[in-house]
């Protein structure tokens, strides 16, 4: 792993979401709800950089360790800080905080533990990809306080989250068995699924931005 490698543009787009966090603390922290919104444009640019950082490794030819690592670190980070935000600010449930950051720490403590010693990084899997895509999105109907979006959201993102840590487990089991465990595919099957998601979301905030007006 080198530091050359931080500099691929595809590793840049990780990077992205994490100099971010102090701009989202910024418009999160103030009371005026437009702010909430520009705080929901941030977010969405961070989403797009989540999808462009894999696709542009392997269109570029730019896969590399360190990317491996930051692209799901930089998930972790933004969606913690994130979280401790909308807790100060938008009295998120502490329960679903817990479940949300318990979940990369869990994550990140078992490779410590099961891979010590192993030269290798563990690929994200397609259910950790779309648990940080309903995280984000919850996360993102808290921030501009979009009551029913939230409440929808919370139970699709329990059960990803749950779901991911199941499969992360195995996963992990796996590795330290000496099984391989190949990158995760993003099917055109997924890809539907997720854009289809995302329209419905993005419905929902448009209706409610019109009942606003």
């Amino acid at each position: 792993m080198r530091f050359t490698e931080l500099f691929l543009i595809s590793n840049l787009f990780s990077l992205f979401r994490i100099l971010i966090i102090p701009v989202l603390w910024y418009y999160i922290s103030q009371p005026d709800e437009k702010y909430g919104y520009m705080a929901l444009a941030i977010l969405i640019l961070a989403g797009i950089s989540d999808a462009l950082d894999g696709h542009l490794a392997r269109k570029l030819n730019q896969v590399s360790q360190l990317g491996l690592v930051l692209d799901p670190l930089a998930d972790k980070i933004l969606a913690g800080a994130l979280v401790i935000m909308l807790i100060f600010f938008r009295g998120f449930p502490l329960w679903l905080a817990a479940l949300i950051i318990g979940r990369d720490l869990l994550i990140l403590m078992a490779a410590a533990v099961l891979l010590k010693g192993r030269k290798m990084v563990v690929p994200s899997t397609i259910t950790g990809k779309y648990a940080f895509f309903f995280i984000v999105a919850l996360l993102s109907c808290s921030v501009i306080r979009f009551d029913f979006g939230v409440t929808i959201l919370t139970l699709v993102t329990t059960a990803l989250i749950i779901a991911s840590m199941v499969i992360y487990a195995a996963t992990y089991l796996k590795i330290r068995n000496g099984q391989s465990v190949a990158a995760y595919q993003d099917k055109t099957a997924f890809k539907v699924i997720r854009i289809g998601l995302t329209a419905v979301i993005l419905i929902g905030l448009l209706i409610k931005l019109y009942v606003q007006l």
